[in-house]
């Protein structure tokens, strides 16, 4: 039985279909990437996820509730932006705790929870800084922070290693991974990038124009999908038999 569950979601502005008829069941602990090209319509699905935006119709299911009605702040899904979005005029620590105390978790909560966070990342010695005082990646491990602090049941990744240097992506890729092993919290993640999603997922969604065309386990992408979208997106991948691929002129681990 999904998780989390996207039935016939249908989103459009004027006569422009953003999203058409949109079906997704995503299990319980699942790393999940919806990967597609820009437009596609992806963030788009994550704003409706969040109730950032309201579908023209079907639903939203988070372990069998509706949850289309429900305010952003009651639905227990963490969004970190592709921006960041960290208050400027906000300490590392008060950006921290500005969700806690948006919903009300009680003081002693407050501290216990950042008190945690703050050690699992490393970032004692950053809590004090202003987000202008801090690297990329540095600002995008505070987002995280913020993001998993308010315990959600699902953490949603809109493009984020944008912005960010090669070697600075890896660390941050890899960080990410050793969250979601560790709470195994529900995450989708949104790419146009094949081999972040490849390396990351347990199963990919290709979305194109709007229209989910495909979706399936990585290893199961190695060989032509014979669907053209998706062909003509991921290009030549060269299976090494030991669930290692050549792909994108890399050699990537995905199982």
């Amino acid at each position: 039985m999904s998780f989390l569950e996207l039935k016939n979601l249908s989103y459009s502005i004027a006569d422009n279909d953003i999203l058409n008829d949109i079906n997704l069941n995503i299990d319980k602990s699942c790393f999940f990437s919806i990967l597609g090209p820009s437009g596609a319509g992806k963030t788009t699905i994550l704003r409706v996820i969040t109730g950032a935006i309201f579908a023209d119709k079907g639903q939203v299911i988070l372990e069998n509730e509706v949850i289309n009605s429900l305010p952003m702040e009651k639905r227990q899904i963490a969004m970190v932006h592709q921006s960041k979005h960290l208050f400027p005029h906000l300490s590392v620590i008060e950006n921290i705790q500005f969700g806690l105390k948006m919903k009300k978790f009680s003081k002693d909560k407050i501290v216990e929870k950042t008190e945690e966070i703050v050690e699992f990342f490393n970032m004692k010695e950053h809590i004090f800084k202003y987000p202008y005082q801090l690297s990329g990646g540095q600002q995008q491990l505070v987002a995280l922070m913020r993001a998993l602090a308010s315990e959600p049941k699902v953490l949603l990744l809109d493009e984020p290693f944008t912005g960010l240097d090669n070697n600075l992506k890896i660390y941050i890729r890899d960080y990410i991974l050793r969250l979601h092993r560790q709470f195994k919290i529900t995450t989708v993640m949104i790419t146009h990038d094949k081999e972040d999603a490849f390396f990351m997922s347990d199963k990919i969604a290709f979305l194109f124009k709007g229209k989910m065309v495909l979706c399936a386990e990585p290893v199961k992408l190695i060989n032509r999908t014979n669907i053209e979208e998706v062909d003509n997106f991921l290009g030549e991948i060269t299976s090494l038999g030991d669930g290692s691929i050549v792909f994108s002129d890399k050699i990537l681990k995905i199982n």
